[in-house]
C-alpha cells in the first residue's frame, strides 16, 4: 500500500468505527434513562407513554408525576425512559424497539417484575407525520407489545388515547381518527391472548368536557395537551385504575 492508500484504509477504518459505535450509542440513548432497581418492601408500578403522562413539557407535564407522588406510599412508580425527556414513548414503532430484549436500554431491562405495568400510545400514531402509523398496523404493534411486557407485569392495564375535539391543527391528528384508533387499539388487543384491563382516559375527558367539546378547562386551548387541572384529573383515574387491580 502507499501512504495514501494507507491512510486512506485508516480513515475509512475509523469512519466505520465512528458511525457503528454512534449508532450504538443513538440506539442506547433512544429508549431514554435505565429504570431504578425494583422496591422490596413495595409494589412496582410501570408507566410506559408520550407526553401525556411524562413528566416534562410541554408545560405543566402530564400525569405521571402526579402519579408517582400519589402512590409514593404504597407504591414505587416508574416511567419508561425515566421522568426526564427520555421518557417519551413516542409512536408504537418506538414501542417495539423499545421492549425488543435486544435493543440496548430497553424499557423491560430490568431484574424482577412489576406489580402493574400501565401503557399507553396512540397520539403519535395518528400524527400525521413522520411517526404515522396506520391503523390497522398500530393494532398489530399493540399485539406485539402487549405480549412482550406481560411477561413482565403481574397486571397489565392498556390507557384508551385521550379526545381533542378541540383541536384545529396538530400535525393533522382529528378526534375521528382518536376515536378510529382507539377502536382499533381495543379490538387488536382482545385478540392477544393477554388478561389486560382498559384505563378509559377518552371516556372520562369526554364525559366530563361532553361530546365534540371545543374547550374545556381540563386540556390547553387548541390542543392535544392538558393543563394542570387536566393532568390532575388523569392521574386521579391513572391511580384508581392501578389501585383496582392492586386490590389496595
Amino acid at each position: 500500500l502507499t501512504t495514501n492508500m494507507a491512510a486512506t484504509v485508516i480513515v475509512s477504518v475509523a469512519f466505520v468505527f465512528f458511525v457503528c459505535t454512534s449508532s450504538f450509542t443513538l440506539a442506547d440513548d433512544a429508549c431514554g434513562d435505565p429504570l431504578l432497581p425494583l422496591a422490596t418492601d413495595k409494589p412496582n408500578v410501570l408507566l410506559i407513554g408520550d407526553s401525556i403522562s411524562m413528566a416534562t413539557p410541554p408545560s405543566p407535564g402530564g400525569y405521571g408525576d402526579r402519579v408517582r407522588d400519589s402512590m409514593a406510599s404504597v407504591a414505587l412508580v416508574q416511567h419508561n425512559g425515566g421522568w426526564g425527556v427520555g421518557g417519551q414513548a413516542s409512536n408504537t414503532v418506538k414501542g417495539l424497539l423499545c421492549t425488543n430484549t435486544s435493543t440496548p436500554g430497553n424499557w423491560l431491562n430490568f431484574t424482577g417484575t412489576f406489580d402493574v405495568i400501565h401503557f399507553n400510545f396512540g397520539l403519535h400514531d395518528l400524527a400525521i407525520d413522520s411517526e404515522n402509523v396506520p391503523v390497522a398496523t398500530y393494532g398489530d404493534n399493540l399485539k406485539t407489545i402487549i405480549n412482550r411486557i406481560s411477561s413482565r407485569g403481574k397486571k397489565i392495564i392498556f390507557a384508551t388515547t385521550t379526545p381533542c375535539p378541540n383541536v384545529t391543527s396538530s400535525y393533522g391528528r382529528t378526534n375521528a381518527h382518536v376515536i378510529e384508533y382507539n377502536k382499533q387499539a381495543l379490538s387488536s388487543l382482545s385478540t392477544s391472548g393477554v388478561n389486560y384491563t382498559v384505563d378509559d382516559l377518552y371516556t372520562a375527558v369526554d364525559d366530563y368536557c361532553g361530546v365534540n367539546y371545543k374547550s374545556c378547562d381540563l386540556q390547553r386551548p387548541a390542543n392535544v395537551h392538558f393543563e394542570p387541572k387536566g393532568c390532575d384529573f388523569l392521574a386521579e383515574h391513572v391511580v384508581a385504575a392501578i389501585k383496582k387491580v392492586m386490590a389496595i
